[in-house]
């Protein structure tokens, strides 16, 4: 944490009590005077603060946070602009779909039978990458059935267009399979389904299973999928995730992971060569996340973050164990992230603090 940042947080955290604790009564005329005192416009490290305190208050006075919010928008960017950028300049997020693909690809082999499981496939944009892969290594898997999962129809449409055409232009057969479901939601159908297809199951997970919630708040229904694709016996799961402990019901160490992670991506993004637009534009594309984590009720919050070791204890009690290939990944020097592995994963991040992992495991 910067010295800069030291006073805001702890202003912030003196006011983490919920309205009416304490004698707190006065917590939303407080976080709207500190808020009031930030800003953003002439001073960027003011706006991690000020996103902290809206999701704040949104807890507390819903009204003021939306006046909050509004103040925000004169600074919209469209959202595929935002993915671009995400994908292009922020060097944690740029490589870990390379490194994850460049594991899977090293289970698909020429005339042999693919099913695929993507979870959370957005656009396509990571499957794509990966039909590009295998044609520049010249593998052309005999049959590659592609099950797609994505609750949101717009997206899982375009991905469908955008994979059809990739692998028509890399001369690669795919089946495309959508699965318009959360993937806690799927219906045993498609589970079904998935089971049953020929050759070897390769699993996919990118920035997905952390959203992953039970109806009443808890998080047994990651471990229930996480034992779900363990029983589907797939060759290798793979999964890239920010590295960070959001899960957890505790408010207060929700916080202060919160504020960790997000000050260390804040002042790595200040490091980018980025115009101040983007630069601003993207830590509210964040701050998204920050509200969603800081702000929302326990049954409803959808960035349920978790730290890398929690993954690797949630896959060895599904009975997964570590896959070998993975150590090939820590060969890689990456510019611009610090660069850490284990014998489960990858971590990039920044300084000493890790952002996001690719992790990787094989069926026992």
């Amino acid at each position: 944490m910067s010295l800069l940042q030291v006073a805001p947080y702890d202003r912030l955290h003196s006011l983490l009590l919920e309205p009416g604790n304490a004698g707190e009564t006065d917590a939303p005329a407080k976080l709207s005077r500190f808020a009031e005192g930030l800003e953003i416009a002439k001073h960027p490290g003011d706006l991690l603060p000020y996103l902290f305190a809206k999701s704040m208050l949104k807890r507390v006075n819903p009204e003021q946070h939306e006046q909050m919010n509004l103040y925000l928008r004169q600074h919209d960017i469209p959202q595929i602009t935002l993915f671009n950028l995400l994908a292009q300049k922020i060097p944690f997020v740029a490589h870990a779909a390379p490194l994850a693909n460049g594991l899977l690809a090293r289970y698909i082999h020429s005339d042999a039978d693919i099913s695929f499981l993507e979870v959370g496939i957005g656009t396509g944009r990571q499957i794509v990458s990966l039909l590009q892969e295998l044609h520049r290594q010249g593998k052309r898997p005999a049959t590659f059935t592609l099950h797609a999962i994505e609750p949101n129809q717009d997206c899982l449409q375009q991905a469908q267009r955008n994979v059809m055409q990739a692998a028509s232009s890399c001369g690669i057969r795919v089946v495309f399979h959508p699965i318009p479901y959360e993937i806690e939601r799927m219906p045993d159908e498609a589970w079904k389904r998935i089971a049953a297809g020929s050759g070897s199951l390769l699993v996919n997970a990118a920035f997905a299973l952390h959203h992953i919630r039970d109806m009443e708040g808890g998080s047994a229904a990651k471990d229930e999928v996480l034992s779900k694709i363990r029983s589907l016996r797939p060759a290798i799961l793979v999964m890239c995730e920010p590295d960070s402990d959001h899960q957890t019901s505790d408010r207060m160490s929700r916080f202060n992971n919160c504020w960790r992670h997000f000050s260390a991506v804040f002042e790595f993004i200040d490091k980018l060569d980025l115009l101040p637009e983007h630069n601003r534009a993207l830590k509210i594309f964040f701050g998204r996340e920050i509200e969603d984590i800081i702000a929302n009720p326990e049954h409803t919050r959808c960035e349920r973050h978790e730290s890398t070791t929690n993954w690797i204890t949630r896959l060895k009690k599904a009975g997964f164990s570590s896959c070998p290939d993975s150590e090939s990944l820590t060969r890689h020097h990456l510019q611009d992230v610090t660069v850490t592995s284990g014998q489960w994963h990858i971590g990039l991040g920044t300084g000493d603090i890790n952002l996001v992992s690719v992790i990787s495991a094989v069926s026992n």
